[in-house]
C-alpha cells in the first residue's frame, strides 16, 4: 500500500470519528473536494474503494488495419507510377470506390500517407520552372498585344502583365507549400 492510498483510508477513519471536514483538510493537506472525492468511494461499499482507477480509455482505440494501410500505400504507389499522376487522398478514396472496397476516412488516409513518407514535397526548381512558364506566355501575349494594339493601351496591358508576374511568382511558391500530397 503506497502513501496515497494510506491518506486516504486516514481521512475516511477521521470522518468517521465526526471530524469536521476542515480539520481533516488541513491536517492532511488535501483540498475539501479530495475528502469528499474519497467518502463519495468509500460510501459505494465497494471493498477496494481507496485503490485509483485506470485513466486507460473505456473504449478501445480504433486502429486500421493492417491490411487497409498497406492497400492505401499500394494504390498511392500505383497512382503515382502514372503519367499525369493524381495521387492524392482524395484519389485514392475513389479508387477504394471503385474497388468496392469500404475506404478509410481522407484524414486517415492522409495520415497513412505521412507515417509511410509518401509525400512528396515540391521544389523551387518546380517553382521556378512554372514562374519561368508563366513568364514567357505573358510575355508573348504582351508582344501580340503590342502589335494590335496602340502604344498607351500597351503600356497599360504590360504593366498589368508585370504586375501580374510578381503576384504569380508569390502564388506558385505558396501553391507547391499547399501540396499535401
Amino acid at each position: 500500500m503506497n502513501d496515497e492510498e494510506i491518506l486516504r483510508q486516514q481521512a475516511i477513519e477521521l470522518c468517521l470519528k465526526g471530524t469536521a471536514i476542515v480539520d481533516i483538510t488541513g491536517k492532511l493537506g488535501k483540498s475539501r473536494q479530495w475528502v469528499h472525492k474519497w467518502l463519495n468511494r468509500y460510501k459505494s461499499g465497494d471493498d477496494k474503494w481507496f485503490l485509483s482507477l485506470s485513466n486507460a480509455p473505456k473504449k478501445p482505440v480504433k486502429a486500421i488495419s493492417e491490411d487497409i494501410e498497406n492497400m492505401v500505400v499500394s494504390i498511392r504507389k500505383k497512382l503515382k507510377d502514372q503519367k499525369y499522376a493524381q495521387k492524392g487522398a482524395l484519389n485514392i478514396l475513389y479508387e477504394f470506390e471503385r474497388l468496392n472496397i469500404k475506404p478509410p476516412s481522407l484524414s486517415t488516409i492522409n495520415r497513412i500517407i505521412r507515417r509511410n513518407g509518401l509525400i512528396d514535397r515540391g521544389t523551387k526548381r518546380e517553382a521556378k520552372k512554372k514562374s519561368i512558364l508563366i513568364t514567357s506566355q505573358m510575355s508573348n501575349r504582351w508582344t501580340l498585344w503590342v502589335l494590335s494594339t496602340s502604344r498607351e493601351a500597351a503600356d497599360i496591358t504590360y504593366s498589368i502583365l508585370l504586375l501580374l508576374n510578381l503576384i504569380m511568382l508569390g502564388f506558385i511558391p505558396y501553391q507547391i507549400r499547399l501540396q499535401k500530397a
